[in-house]
């Protein structure tokens, strides 16, 4: 049988033919005509870009027999001769197969002798970083002094494998993946050419499928010719690359987006019934999330998504009515369930646990936002819109003391008393008052001893370095004190907690009488955005402070 695959039978056969690798032609071109080729080259990047084509039209450039020319004749003998790959005088070795010492001591041998045919000997070496690390170090001398008719071409998909010591005696090329619509318009000439029907659609999905190899995309279409015959319809080419319906895709991302999880899961269902695999399945539906993303973000996404007219229409639909902060974090669910499904032997519940929690975020309010609004309840402060009434204050939730009866001085302890009150209106009654709605404050108090009041000053003194002292003079806690003795009271009051007076200097928490304070504090704690902002973060209030 004599087929010849279409990958081989439209291989370029000249430097214009060269798909996507511009820069480089045109610098091996003007290097040609200039004489100023380079005894080595080192040719990097992707599987299927071009790396050894453009190796052999380099040797055909140099050997042809009106050359060296950057528009070799290919109807030389020298230009059949490498055409065909049967030269004598262009050897392409396997660095794979070929990667020992003895290997390279036989082509360092060889290298010394003239060419039979052509003007010079030329060595092509293929996945270069295959050789071995003495392969390589018998290689150095040869490398940087070789004979002047030798040249030497390495080409690799790995050059972190490459020694410096040999790259730093190569001129190195760098070959980049091949754009889509490039590879696209190669699948529709060669078609053309071969009386191939395959429809826009299905000459993208072979591109996508590609990954920027051409030469992938041009076996992929001689597979489906086998596969279907010479009229290529999307049903059977999905068949035969086991790619997911587009329209799938399209369903998910909108259940996604519209958290809607029940409907998730009755898709991936149904593709998971269709016999597709699921790991294919979430790279196509990542790619998909990404073409969603460079739509949202991008004016005129056209040139960066490989998709017809009415699926980009159809994404613009999808996405302009949908936030960014949707559309990112399910992006970043879906990678992350990448790496889970590579690592487990239950891909379907990884699936449906990712898609349900993705389909169930709840829309964030942005930090923008947020600083927007605490900004504005800043400068109403400032104005004195906010104001709460008297009789509308209280604090955590207690009993309020709003309704005690007048308050009259003179009784024991410090002079202070009340009249018809549940609680006498006494230091005891005070720490009572403040048992039942704040235990807390009323045990720390009660550990300290009560010096009396005197011109509005309530005074509680405490042992050297008792922890309740560090606790009460948080500006918070005597804040909160003091209110509620003024309210308990009847009068405006001072707290201050100190160290006893024989045990060394005072340490005193004071808040300046007066209920304005207090009444924009408790505010502040009860605005709505503060309350959001602490539901978002999580966080709790430490202290509030009011210049």
């Amino acid at each position: 049988m004599s087929y010849l695959v279409l990958a081989r039978k439209w291989r370029p056969q000249n430097f214009d033919q060269v798909v996507g690798q511009e820069s480089i032609t045109q610098t091996l071109k003007n290097a040609i005509k200039m004489e100023r080729v380079p005894h080595a080259l080192l040719f990097t990047g992707p599987r299927g870009v071009g790396k050894t084509t453009m190796a052999r039209l380099l040797a055909k450039a140099l050997n042809c027999e009106k050359g060296p020319t950057d528009t070799p004749c290919d109807q030389c003998p020298s230009c059949r001769q490498i055409t065909q790959g049967n030269s004598m005088d262009v050897q392409e070795i396997d660095g794979a197969s070929n990667t020992g010492v003895d290997d390279v001591r036989q082509l360092r041998e060889s290298v010394q002798y003239r060419p039979s045919s052509s003007p010079y000997r030329i060595y092509i070496i293929d996945e270069v970083h295959m050789l071995s690390r003495g392969a390589f170090n018998a290689l150095l001398k040869t490398l940087e002094e070789p004979p002047d008719h030798v040249f030497f071409v390495f080409a690799t998909t790995e050059p972190h494998k490459v020694p410096q010591t040999i790259q730093s005696r190569c001129q190195r090329f760098d070959f980049r993946r091949i754009p889509p619509q490039m590879i696209i318009s190669r699948l529709r000439a060669i078609s053309k050419e071969e009386g191939i029907k395959i429809s826009d659609p299905g000459l993208r999905l072979l591109a996508r499928q590609a990954e920027g190899s051409l030469r992938d995309g041009i076996s992929l279409l001689d597979q489906a010719v086998s596969f279907s015959g010479k009229e290529i319809q999307d049903q059977k080419l999905n068949e035969l690359l086991a790619t997911v319906d587009r329209r799938h895709l399209f369903d998910l991302s909108e259940a996604l987006v519209n958290a809607r999880p029940k409907k998730a899961l009755e898709i991936l269902d149904l593709v998971y019934e269709s016999g597709y695999d699921l790991k294919q399945f979430l790279k196509e539906l990542t790619d998909h999330f990404r073409d969603l993303l460079v739509v949202k973000f991008v004016e005129d996404p056209a040139q960066l998504v490989e998709l017809s007219d009415p699926e980009l229409e159809e994404m613009k639909k999808q996405v302009n009515p949908v936030s960014e902060d949707v559309l990112l974090p399910v992006f970043e669910f879906l990678l992350q369930a990448e790496d889970r499904m590579g690592r487990t032997e239950h891909p379907k519940v990884v699936l449906e646990f990712v898609l349900v929690k993705a389909a169930s975020l709840k829309p964030m309010l942005r930090v923008e936002e947020l600083l927007s609004e605490l900004e504005t309840l800043k400068k109403d402060l400032g104005s004195g819109k906010l104001n709460l009434s008297r009789d509308d204050f209280e604090l955590e939730g207690g009993p309020s003391p709003s309704q005690a009866g007048p308050v009259k001085e003179g009784g024991p302890e410090g002079g202070l008393k009340a009249e018809s009150s549940p609680e006498p209106r006494t230091w005891p009654g005070f720490l009572g008052f403040l048992a039942k709605g704040w235990p807390g404050l009323g045990g720390m108090l009660k550990n300290g001893k009560f010096s009396g009041e005197e011109n509005g000053i309530i005074r509680v003194e405490f042992g050297q370095n008792d922890f309740c002292l560090d606790f009460l003079a948080e500006p918070s806690r005597v804040a909160q004190i003091a209110h509620l003795a003024s309210e308990f009271f009847g009068k405006d009051l001072k707290v201050i907690c100190q160290a006893t007076a024989n045990s060394g200097p005072a340490s005193e928490a004071v808040l300046p009488p007066g209920i304005k304070r207090e009444k924009i504090q408790q505010e502040l704690l009860n605005h709505p955005l503060v309350q959001k902002a602490v539901e978002i973060f999580g966080a709790r209030l430490e202290e509030i402070k009011i210049k």
